[in-house]
This record gives structure tokens, C-alpha cells and sequence, in this order.
């Protein structure tokens, strides 16, 4: 596995990063967060560039933020957005192997902080872009995990295994 990353996609508060430290740390891999990377390389909060730019240049910095990623063995948390991208969905596949975190939408619903402001248009609700991403994400997933009820160690466990298996 030695070159070879780990990618965690998902909707918001699926878990990626927490689950991603907990694998990287598991696995003696590195870990890099995208959305870490998009506020330093920004200087700026999230939910500012997409208050004050707009979803597009969101978006936009996420897309050149991946596509500037360029690290072996690593578990690496993406933004729920990435998949709008099929430029960083390429590169990020071209590095490892894309691990979907499937949750349900009341599982989402719940973990989701009222006032969190995450990629999507005004118009949307989180159940609009629940019902777009899904297809994306399991266009783009090598493995989906089931995280339904289940704790972030067990699911770290459970990619390590599958992982191991070659699944």
C-alpha cells in the first residue's frame, strides 16, 4: 500500500475527517483534510467564501486546491462538494482509492448544525443536494462503507479491512 492514498468522500458531517485521522493513524499514514487546506490557502473561512463569492468561486478554489494535492500515502477528508468536480474526482482516483462514507439523509439531517452553511445554492435544502450528490458519489467510490449507527472506529475498521482485502 506503500504510494498509495486513501480518498474519504461524502456528504457534510458524514464523518471524513474525524475518520480519516482515526484511519491515517491506524494505517501509519499522513493525513490531509482539503477543506484544511482550501481555509489556509485561503485565509478564510468556508462558509466566507461562499457567503461573499458565491458557490461558483467556491467550487472553483476547491477544484485548484485538490488538484494541487500531491501526496503518497496518505488518508486524504475532501469537502462534500469535491464531486462536482470531475477534474479532482480524476486526479484524487489517479492517487488511491475512493472511499465513499454512505449515511443516511435523517443520519445527515441530524448531525448537521442548524446554521452550518455548506456548497450548495440559497435555494437548495440539505435534501436537494443529498439527492444530487448520491449519484456522484457512487459514480466515483472504489468502496462504500455503511456508516449507518455505527461509531468511527468501527468504520476506520472496517476500511482498514476492506482495504486490506482488496476490495
Amino acid at each position: 500500500m506503500i504510494g498509495d492514498n486513501i480518498v474519504l468522500i461524502g456528504m457534510p458531517s458524514a464523518g471524513k475527517s474525524t475518520i480519516g485521522e482515526l484511519l491515517a493513524a491506524d494505517l501509519h499514514m499522513g493525513f490531509v483534510d482539503t477543506d484544511a487546506l482550501m481555509i489556509k490557502k485561503t485565509n478564510r473561512r468556508l462558509r466566507d467564501i461562499i457567503n461573499e463569492d458565491g458557490l461558483s468561486k467556491f467550487l472553483e478554489i476547491q477544484e485548484a486546491t485538490v488538484l494541487e494535492i500531491n501526496v503518497a500515502g496518505h488518508v486524504v477528508a475532501t469537502g462534500g462538494s469535491v464531486v462536482y468536480s470531475e477534474a479532482a474526482m480524476k486526479h484524487l482516483k489517479s492517487s488511491g482509492r475512493i472511499v465513499y462514507l454512505r449515511s443516511t439523509y435523517e443520519e445527515i439531517e441530524q448531525r448537521v448544525a442548524p446554521d452550518r452553511r455548506f456548497a450548495r445554492n440559497e435555494s437548495q435544502s440539505l435534501k436537494d443536494i443529498y439527492d444530487e450528490r448520491i449519484p456522484l458519489y457512487e459514480k466515483y467510490a472504489d468502496i462504500t462503507i455503511d456508516c449507518s449507527s455505527k461509531p468511527a472506529e468501527e468504520i476506520a475498521a472496517e476500511i482498514c479491512s476492506s482495504i486490506k482485502n482488496g476490495k
